[in-house]
């Protein structure tokens, strides 16, 4: 009877390899590294001025003055099977002051304040006869960075 031959998944000097790969992968969490800084976007109103700035992270987006001031934050959560976006002011309190669905911004009474709409380089904002308020590249995470910038355009945060 012939001997077994080792096969490359179970050869020892052929694991290693994948294990420290797989180690460098985690060595970040193990280490406790921080987030990545923020996607800076500025938000510029229609004459092309400079408004305010989103920064963008995975799950939120924070929004601040042209001063540099925080006026508040948008955010993800899941409500009732669905994904929900809600936008809370930047005081102490982080009072609820609207949610968006569908392309739409509406304030904590649920009225329409106005639209957003993105491309893959512009996000755009709307008031409710369908002026255009301003923009900003949101070009990542579309979707909550343009209603963030809405709810900034719009008076909400």
């Amino acid at each position: 009877m012939l001997p077994m031959m080792p096969t490359r998944d179970t050869h020892p000097t052929r694991a290693w390899p994948r294990v420290a790969a797989g180690l460098l992968l985690l060595l970040p969490l193990l280490l406790g590294v921080e987030r990545p800084p923020p996607l800076k976007v500025d938000i510029l109103g229609p004459d092309g001025a400079l408004k305010g700035r989103a920064h963008v992270y995975a799950n939120y987006v924070e929004i601040q003055d042209a001063g540099g001031q925080p006026r508040g934050a948008i955010g993800v959560v899941v409500a009732q099977g669905r994904l929900r976006l809600f936008l809370v002011r930047g005081d102490a309190e982080r009072t609820l002051v609207g949610w968006s669905d569908n392309h739409r911004l509406y304030n904590a009474e649920n009225k329409l304040l106005g639209y957003y709409n993105w491309s893959a380089i512009w996000s755009v904002v709307y008031d409710p006869a369908l002026k255009p308020l301003g923009r900003a590249q949101c070009i990542a995470y579309q979707g909550v960075c343009a209603a963030g910038v809405a709810g900034f355009l719009l008076g909400l945060l």
